[in-house]
């Protein structure tokens, strides 16, 4: 489990998102020489919000590794647990309304949740991994457990991952430069998933994923353009 990552907080900038890092004075702040996440702000990686269903299950902030029935035992950003979590979970995953029904019928499509190039693609793996309840675990249907995936990079070597897609969803490649609200690929169960859903991943430049909610338990700013409240998904960049 990756240590939580701490940052400063200026409540202008999760609200604006608009200065720029290498200029910023941190000396006007009066929060001394700690990092600020400065430009960076996301908006929601999905382009038909109402085709998802929360709840969000989201980063895993408890150190402590469990094993077994005992993965339920995680805390998210506001301190709650499993199934607003669990353990050692290092992402946020937005689940899709109806599940393979849902997929089969043209599924969700995922957008960038800011400009960035593209640095990762996979796709072509099998997209209806599962749930096992005999084993309490996933089950490819024999199929290697590889994820079908976009990775973008942004501004200061921080990255975002999109997971589990579609098979032959995947609508970029290595090097393409995107705008926010790009179309990536649509949402799958491919790899280590459970059901049709979104891994929304934020790592930094040593590759250390971050909780782009902030939270008591996570950081006090946020990443998101709107987090919104605890039980809605976020909200839009203006």
């Amino acid at each position: 489990m990756p240590p939580v990552y701490r940052i400063a907080a200026v409540v202008a900038l999760s609200l604006t998102g608009c200065l720029d890092p290498d200029t910023l004075d941190t000396a006007d702040t009066g929060l001394g020489d700690g990092p600020l996440r400065g430009a960076l702000s996301f908006g929601f990686p999905l382009l038909e919000r109402a085709a998802m269903a929360p709840p969000i299950i989201g980063y895993d902030h408890d150190p402590e590794v469990y094993e077994g029935i005992y993965r339920a035992y995680c805390t998210d950003y506001m301190g709650r647990g499993f199934p607003h979590c669990y353990d050692e979970h290092d992402g946020s995953d937005f689940m899709l309304d109806g599940g393979f029904d849902a997929m089969d019928a043209g599924s969700a499509t995922i957008i960038a949740a800011l400009p960035g190039t593209v640095v990762e693609t996979e796709d072509g793996n099998y997209d209806r991994c599962h749930s096992d309840m005999s084993t309490q675990d996933v089950d490819c249907d024999g199929h290697p457990m590889v994820g079908n995936h976009v990775i973008l990079e942004h501004s200061g070597g921080y990255r975002t991952l999109y997971w589990h897609m579609m098979i032959e969803s995947v609508a970029v490649a290595v090097g393409d430069e995107v705008q926010a609200g790009a179309p990536l690929g649509r949402v799958g169960s491919s790899g280590y998933s459970s059901g049709p859903h979104l891994h929304f991943e934020l790592q930094d430049a040593e590759g250390v994923s971050i909780d782009p909610f902030a939270g008591e338990f996570s950081q006090p700013e946020t990443w998101w353009c709107e987090q919104g409240d605890p039980d809605d998904f976020p909200g839009e960049c203006p």
